[in-house]
């Protein structure tokens, strides 16, 4: 079996996993829902809506014994350990982090604006083979997951039945001055790296400013992910490398 460079990684509630086999293969699924119609005097149309949810297909198998080609930080987990953590994940509905890592066979990084997605395990199988004793193989499909809570709007009503309403968005909380944020303008001073567990360093910031596009489990040593003004990705960073400019 050959073995891909890559690391595919699942967070949830502080703990991270890393699959201890990876696949032959990653597909990746991510399907339009476009509106076709046909219109009086110009024919068949395409109608563009947003993309669907993205689907990650994951094959492969948890040896029963450690070996070599095994790439597991931390020490060898059994089957049980990945299984229990991908059905408890299913059967509670929480929703995961999955962050796959991407990288050459001389260990440089590519794709390295992929910081990946929340998703919930919607499909998870496991068998046993005969002449192969302890080890389990899997099917594992994960689906893009979307915050879709509600904003809370407060409506003002002036005192005089002729001057419109006012609407205004009342935030969750009140964001003290220098925390950072989603979408916080800041300057950057200090390396940012391929992924927020401090991998493969592949820049310096040096003064610049960047853009905050997301924030993950604060336990990870580089848990901000940052762009340029542009919104181009540069990577991650710790928090006490970059201050607030503006919001």
């Amino acid at each position: 079996m050959s073995v891909n460079n890559f690391g595919l990684f699942f967070t949830r509630d502080g703990q991270v996993v890393r699959l201890p086999v990876n696949p032959e293969k990653l597909p990746v699924a991510r399907d339009h829902d476009n509106g076709e119609f046909n219109v009086l005097g110009i024919g068949p149309i395409m109608q563009a809506r947003i993309p669907k949810l993205r689907v990650v297909t994951i094959s492969s198998f948890f040896p029963g014994r450690e070996f070599s080609g095994v790439p597991t930080s931390g020490g060898f987990r059994p089957p049980e350990f990945y299984i229990q953590f991908f059905e408890s994940a299913m059967n509670d509905r929480a929703t995961i982090l999955y962050t796959p890592v991407r990288y050459y066979e001389n260990g440089e990084p590519f794709f390295t604006g992929d910081p990946g997605f929340q998703c919930l395990v919607t499909s998870f199988h496991t068998e046993e083979r005969g002449g192969e004793t302890g080890d389990f193989y899997y099917d594992l499909e994960i689906t893009e997951w979307r915050d879709y809570a509600p904003q809370t709007v407060q409506v003002q009503q002036q005192a005089t039945t002729t001057t419109p309403a006012v609407v205004t968005t009342e935030p969750s909380r009140d964001i003290p001055a220098g925390e950072i944020t989603v979408g916080a303008t800041c300057v950057a001073n200090g390396p940012y790296f391929y992924t927020s567990y401090g991998d493969e360093p592949h820049g310096n910031s040096n003064g610049r400013t960047v853009k905050v596009s997301r924030i993950v489990d604060g336990s990870r040593p580089d848990c901000v992910h940052i762009t340029d003004e542009s919104g181009n990705p540069l990577g991650w960073i710790s928090k006490d490398k970059l201050q607030v400019v503006s919001r």
